[in-house]
């Protein structure tokens, strides 16, 4: 139908089927018959034949605005195509959850965008529960979350970073300048995220392994509330690396050394599904990912083999 649609157009549009003809690199009696084989499937003729002239009907001016869209949509769709197998054009959307798209994503985003003009990023920020749901109803091509609430089968999981937990302090406090005891701790207030987190659950499981309990003065639901009120002298705080490297490193707030050892880390990791079908720009982002927030934020330790096997 497609090849009948056009024959039909360019008639219209050239006004005489020599010229109509010409245009589409056939002969007339070619074009002739596409004609005659369009008002046979439509069931009515296009044009009234006045003597060796066409002049365009009603139906035939129905018909042409149609077609013109028809055609259009075909050729706008083939031009999708196109950049769907190229790696350096396209649209590539993201699901991620709230610490990758504030701390690491925007200059891994910048950086490839770059390096790839031609490439766009939507980005739907969530909880990992959310990221994973849109990443199922193909709202997203892909989902970089910290904690997964949740297992799917179609669903490929490849962890990609650990992002250490940081015991911090405001500059002044007392803990400051020495290693710290980890029940020590339960002298002092903590701003922590709301109960029921993936991090709050962590930092009391950590507790528990002491034989503690903190003293939680404040409870919020966002990183970046906690810091600026850890900032402000309320009490301390156990926090991902990602969200805290600026504002150590600019002395707004002191690591704590711990003479325990490390707190542990969050897994940062990258979600795709089974049966991707993602276009080549976004296999190719997927591919360079690792690396890019590795030159951007060095203090992302990837994730082992040993770790994984674990």
């Amino acid at each position: 139908m497609l090849s009948l649609y056009q024959a039909f157009v360019q008639t219209v549009e050239s006004e005489t089927l020599v010229e109509a003809a010409a245009v589409l690199h056939t002969t007339q009696p070619t074009l002739t018959r596409q004609i005659q084989q369009l008002e046979s499937v439509l069931g009515m003729p296009l044009f009234n034949r006045i003597s060796r002239r066409l002049v365009i009907n009603r139906a035939g001016e129905l018909v042409y605005a149609h077609a013109k869209r028809i055609i259009l949509t075909e050729q706008r769709m083939l031009d999708e195509l196109a950049a769907f197998g190229n790696p350096e054009q396209g649209l590539i959307a993201v699901g991620a959850g709230l610490t990758p798209s504030i701390y690491i994503l925007p200059t891994v985003f910048a950086a490839y965008q770059a390096a790839h003009s031609g490439v766009r990023f939507q980005v739907v920020t969530g909880s990992s529960r959310t990221v994973l749901q849109a990443l199922a109803q193909r709202e997203v091509d892909l989902g970089v979350v910290t904690s997964l609430d949740a297992q799917d089968a179609e669903l490929v999981v490849t962890p990609l970073w650990r992002d250490e937990l940081v015991l911090v302090a405001p500059p002044l406090h007392a803990l400051v300048g020495r290693a710290v005891d980890f029940r020590e701790l339960a002298e002092h207030p903590f701003v922590l995220m709301r109960r029921g987190s993936g991090l709050r659950k962590m930092i009391a499981s950590l507790a528990d392994a002491h034989h503690i309990e903190l003293d939680v003065t404040m409870e919020t639901d966002s990183l970046e509330s906690i810091n600026r009120i850890v900032q402000s002298g309320v009490g301390l705080s156990v926090l991902p690396a990602s969200s805290v490297q600026d504002d150590i490193e600019s002395g707004r707030l002191v690591a704590l050394e711990l003479a325990d050892g490390p707190l542990g880390a969050r897994t940062i990791s990258l979600v795709v599904r089974k049966d991707s079908g993602v276009s080549a720009a976004t296999h190719q982002f997927v591919e360079t990912l690792p690396e890019l927030a590795r030159l951007h934020h060095g203090w992302l330790r990837p994730v082992t083999a040993e770790e994984v096997r674990r």
